[in-house]
C-alpha cells in the first residue's frame, strides 16, 4: 500500500510542479530581445495567432490567458519585413521541439541607419 501511495505523491507533486510553471511562466522566463524580422504568415487554423521569422529564431504572437496577452490582432500589422523591434517575449524557446517564445509587446521600433550620398 505504501508503494502505490508514493507514486501517486510523485504524481500529484509533478503535477503541481508542471501546472504552476504554466501559470509563473511570465514571471520566470520574460526577457527583452532585440530581432530582425524576416517575414510573417498567419496561423490559418486559428484567428489570433500569427508567426513571426526573425534572424535567430521563430517567434509565435498569439493571444494567451497564462501570458496575460490579448492584442495579438493589434501587434501582427506593426510588424514589417527587413525591420528591427525591441520585443518583449515570454516562453521558453527549444530548438527540437515546435516550442516557440510568445512576443507579448514592442517596446520600440528602431530605425535603419541609412548612409546619405556625401556631396564631393
Amino acid at each position: 500500500m505504501s508503494k502505490i501511495s508514493m507514486v501517486f505523491g510523485v504524481i500529484i507533486v509533478l503535477s503541481i510542479i508542471v501546472f504552476g510553471f504554466v501559470f509563473f511562466e511570465p514571471f520566470f522566463t520574460e526577457e527583452v530581445v532585440d530581432i530582425k524580422v524576416i517575414n510573417k504568415e498567419r496561423w490559418t487554423g486559428e484567428k489570433g495567432r500569427y508567426f513571426i521569422f526573425s534572424d535567430k529564431e521563430v517567434f509565435l504572437n498569439e493571444n494567451n490567458y497564462y501570458h496575460n496577452k490579448s492584442n495579438a490582432d493589434e501587434l501582427y500589422p506593426l510588424f514589417n519585413k527587413g525591420d528591427s523591434y525591441k520585443v518583449k517575449v515570454v516562453g521558453l524557446y527549444i530548438p527540437f521541439l515546435p516550442r516557440f517564445r510568445n512576443i507579448t509587446n514592442i517596446l520600440e521600433k528602431k530605425e535603419t541607419n541609412v548612409p546619405l550620398p556625401q556631396d564631393f
